[in-house]
């Protein structure tokens, strides 16, 4: 990632309460006067949230007393109940009781009217079968409903008690008489523990109605009280820590996409929108990194990190446009080509070649001075952007010479050195330059001209014809052709 070393790019920017953002504030109207009207506030959609809360708290509460009485009616419902399932259990047990002393007497062989015994029997049955339509199938209490019916029946089936048996029971079976008492009070205590189920159901869902009403009236208007507090509190608190840090967030958006990326927003809360205006940041500083970043990609060269043909054409637009600066009108361009430069490539391969353009870029950096621009046009063309001396001579042809200096030593691709030639073509600006890419077809031309010349040379371009400035040194000549054998 390319940093600065501004740190005026880096510093967070404070932005001060803005006094207008109050609850009534009119909201700003974008920047951008293609984008259409805000046609919703959140202030206004926040402010009218609360005042629908509010309406619901009143009804909930006048349904809150509705529904109360609505539970006082249906618990005295249910304790009727109840009270209906106590007394069928209170009954049927009194009756199997009354039924078992006369089983009893049988059993002595008393004399005891044995049809009303009969229909006796058929009247508890019928009792059972009521209280089975009384009692609720939870709670056990029809499965111990049942129980007590199969348990009564057995016994006064096991001592010959039970339907058309009485007419054929004879003699004296008092022996039997405690296993039917025991039989007959287990049945008892089934019924009994219905009952007490029945009652204790009631202890537990049947409260005093009256104190209940009253409590949950004094309750829910003490909760209204409280909810109508807090509405208040909190659309206060909404206009003071909500709407002013979320337009703070709003201009923040804002400056980012009118490209400001060292906009940063004050972090002043340790909460949601704390943690929201952090996220900003590393959001603003995340795009601020990645436009360096891109605009470093955009603009240099990826295997020499010299600027790339975007950036020479930007430049050299810039100095042709209205207004810019005087001295930028007065400067030359050099073009840059690598003579037998396939040569290298066919002899060491293309990581060689890559080796020798790397090289090659920090010799021409080293060449130029600090104000001139080296750019790579790609493949193994240069191109160098030279400003006119302070006096408004030329200053390409130093330039040229100090490039060619820097040659003259050989490089070192691997373990090999490797000497090399460049062709150069030279436009210096005038007058009648009408645009950058006028400039450039004046050096491109200048440099073939200076390849068909022999190479390892440079040649100033002239509207008349390009006229050689310098030739090739012989001894360098030599080593460059020594080195392409």
């Amino acid at each position: 990632m390319v940093g600065s070393t501004d740190p005026r790019e880096t510093a967070p920017e404070t932005t001060p309460a803005d006094p207008a953002d109050s609850a009534h504030s009119t909201p700003p109207t974008p920047a951008d006067p293609t984008r259409p009207a805000r046609t919703w506030s959140l202030q206004r959609e926040w402010s009218r949230a609360f005042i629908v809360m509010l309406l619901a708290l009143i009804l909930g509460a006048i349904v809150t007393i509705v529904g109360v009485r609505a539970v006082v009616h249906q618990l005295e419902t249910t304790a009727s109940q109840i009270q209906l399932e106590s007394r069928a259990a209170a009954t049927l047990a009194a009756a199997v009781d009354d039924h078992e002393q006369l089983g009893h007497q049988l059993l002595s062989d008393a004399p005891v009217n044995r049809q009303a015994f009969m229909l006796q029997q058929r009247d508890i049955a019928k009792l059972f079968d009521d209280a089975a339509g009384v009692l609720p199938a939870e709670n056990g209490m029809q499965s111990a409903l049942r129980q007590a019916r199969q348990d009564w029946e057995a016994a006064l089936a096991a001592r010959g008690l039970w339907g058309g048996q009485v007419l054929e029971l004879k003699g004296n079976h008092v022996a039997e008489t405690p296993a039917f008492a025991a039989a007959s009070k287990g049945v008892r205590d089934k019924l009994i523990d219905i009952q007490r189920s029945s009652l204790e159901a009631l202890d537990r869902g049947l409260v005093d109605t009256g104190d209940l009403e009253q409590l949950l009236i004094v309750g829910r208007t003490g909760l209204l009280a409280v909810a109508i507090g807090a509405t208040l509190y909190f659309r206060r608190r909404m206009v003071k820590d909500l709407m002013r840090p979320v337009n703070s967030l709003r201009r923040g958006v804002h400056k980012l996409q009118a490209g400001d990326y060292s906009h940063r927003i004050d972090v002043a809360r340790r909460d949601e929108l704390g943690e929201l205006a952090t996220a900003f940041n590393g959001m603003a500083a995340a795009l601020q990194d990645s436009h360096r970043t891109l605009t470093h990609r955009a603009t240099h060269d990826a295997l020499t990190g010299l600027a790339n043909r975007a950036a020479l054409t930007e430049r050299l637009a810039g100095s042709f446009a209205s207004g810019s600066d005087l001295r930028t009108q007065h400067e030359g361009l050099l073009f840059i080509d690598i003579d037998d430069f396939k040569d290298v490539n066919d002899s060491f391969g293309h990581e060689g070649g890559d080796e020798l353009l790397i090289q090659l870029a920090a010799r021409l950096r080293a060449s130029v001075r600090s104000h001139d621009m080296v750019a790579r046009l790609g493949g193994d063309e240069f191109a160098v952007v030279v400003l006119n001396n302070d006096d408004g001579t030329p200053a390409t042809g130093p330039v040229a010479d100090r490039i060619y200096e820097t040659l003259s030593e050989p490089f070192l691709i691997g373990d090999h050195p490797l000497t090399v030639s460049v062709s150069i073509g030279v436009a210096q600006r005038s007058a009648e330059t009408a645009d950058a890419a006028e400039l450039l077809r004046q050096a491109d031309s200048a440099m073939y001209a200076a390849k068909h010349g022999g190479k390892a040379r440079y040649e100033v371009y002239s509207r008349e014809g390009n006229h050689p400035k310098r030739q090739v040194r012989p001894s360098l000549s030599k080593r460059a052709s020594d080195s392409s054998s």
